[in-house]
């Protein structure tokens, strides 16, 4: 009798143990597979994902003289740029002459700021091209009454992925070389 309750519990034991095993092989097998199973994966990715773009690394836009010009960038035909090529952005919700982005919008959206109107290259209108004053201190460059942003998704002075964005409650676009944002 003894024998036999020592066998049915081995049985036991090693049903369970074969169980056990085919749960972890099909776990080891899913996970090289990348199909999910019930267990829970442990997590990779950051709880809270960088923003996109991501906020400029220049607190305070650089402040001096600004000359603005005119480049041909291809599908968006010719815009408005400062002097070291850098795309210019328009806001939607900016009135005449008066700048609206602030806080964590001139972040990603950096103003562009000069301690005097700008210069203006070929065909650049010089009387279109002010400063404005902005509550939170500086002069912000306009054009025809337009306030103008760098983005901080832009890396180079070619790039123009700011384009047709809708972002902090409006929607920013470069400006054609006649002053008119560029749909």
């Amino acid at each position: 009798m003894c024998a036999s309750i020592l066998m049915v519990s081995l049985t036991a034991l090693s049903g369970c143990a074969a169980l056990e095993n085919k749960e972890t092989h099909s776990t080891a097998t899913a996970a090289a597979s990348g199909t999910q199973t019930s267990l829970a994966a442990p997590r990779t990715e950051p709880r809270t994902p960088a923003p996109n773009p991501p906020p400029s690394i220049e607190r305070k836009p650089p402040i001096g003289d600004v000359s603005l010009g005119i480049d041909d960038r291809g599908d968006l035909g010719q815009i408005i740029v400062d002097s070291t090529g850098r795309t210019l952005y328009v806001f939607s919700e900016d009135g005449p002459n008066e700048p609206t982005c602030y806080g964590e919008c001139a972040d990603t959206w950096l103003p562009l700021l000069a301690d005097a109107d700008p210069a203006g290259g070929i065909g650049i209108d010089v009387a279109a091209a002010k400063i404005v004053p902005r509550r939170d201190e500086g002069e912000q460059v306009t054009y025809r009454g337009h306030p103008l942003y760098r983005y901080a998704g832009d890396q180079t002075d070619r790039d123009a992925h700011g384009q047709g964005l809708d972002m902090f409650g409006g929607e920013w676009h470069v400006l054609t070389k006649f002053g008119e944002p560029l749909a």
